[in-house]
């Protein structure tokens, strides 16, 4: 039990694995997925890869202990399959978009998604909190001979100016998400070295991205990828808990049992000084 005086944040992140027209079951894993959550303690779900107004909905119908819902609109669904689900207000939302390197490779389907961070402002907390998904790879552990480099590193780096620049602006700033950059990679520690940051799960080693939980066609080597990082101007934020949430299989509508995504979801919760 919590004795602490102090107000506190229970915080999730978590990639949906929801590719349309390719990842397996998607309506049947979010109808799921929205099920567990919403029977929840959480105060706030950062979810990735929520790619359609469809999908959108299905979370949205089941998630109903969850009425402040902010992402950004694109064609097909939110922009870069960002959406923050919270049980608290949200407001000032704004969006970044990642630019795209003028003489480095660039996926056909981070064009389609429009990869960038989606952030708001928990007022009540007063905190700014920001989610993001950069572009994925076959490999993790990427390197300048790796034809993603240049992409993904240049979105790393401006994931890093954006942190810095919350923190000089809001004072407190929590940016979570699926980064596609390996732990203890050159990508990795040129983050930490240009935020200064504080990465909640530095310790952890259990992979939050495996390629055998659901069958699919990206099948980039396991690692811990899924990152929560707090930075804040006068160290109001600390970490009471971190947890592995929606690790194991669980009995979906067609009466099967089989993994939710291929990622696993981070839980922390933060105690937030005034």
């Amino acid at each position: 039990m919590n004795h602490t005086t102090q107000p506190t944040l229970s915080l999730v992140t978590y990639n949906t694995l929801g590719t349309p027209f390719f990842a397996p079951d998607i309506t049947k894993r979010y109808k799921k997925i929205a099920s567990l959550i919403n029977k929840s303690k959480y105060d706030v779900v950062c979810m990735q890869e929520v790619l359609t107004y469809y999908h959108l909905y299905l979370l949205r119908s089941g998630l109903t202990n969850f009425p402040f819902v902010s992402y950004q609109k694109n064609p097909l669904g939110p922009r870069g399959g960002l959406v923050i689900f919270s049980k608290i207000n949200l407001t000032n939302q704004s969006f970044f978009n990642y630019g795209y390197p003028k003489d480095g490779f660039v996926p056909w389907y981070a064009r389609v998604a429009q990869h960038g961070i989606l952030s708001c402002t928990l007022p009540s907390l007063s905190i700014r909190l920001a989610t993001t998904h950069l572009s994925s790879d076959q490999v993790h552990d990427l390197t300048e001979k790796n034809k993603f480099y240049k992409y993904i590193g240049l979105q790393s780096r401006e994931a890093a100016v954006e942190l810095n620049r919350s923190e000089k602006k809001y004072g407190s700033v929590i940016l979570v998400g699926d980064f596609n950059i390996a732990k203890g990679s050159e990508l990795y520690q040129e983050f930490l070295k240009l935020t200064n940051a504080t990465d909640l799960f530095a310790n952890d080693k259990e992979m939050t991205y495996t390629n055998d939980r659901v069958p699919f066609f990206y099948t980039a080597p396991p690692n811990r990828i899924d990152t929560m990082y707090i930075k804040s101007k006068k160290k109001r934020m600390k970490a009471l808990k971190t947890e592995h949430i929606l690790v194991k299989p669980e009995l979906l509508s067609n009466g099967k049992k089989g993994y939710l995504s291929d990622h696993i979801g981070l839980h922390c919760i933060l105690e937030v000084h005034k």
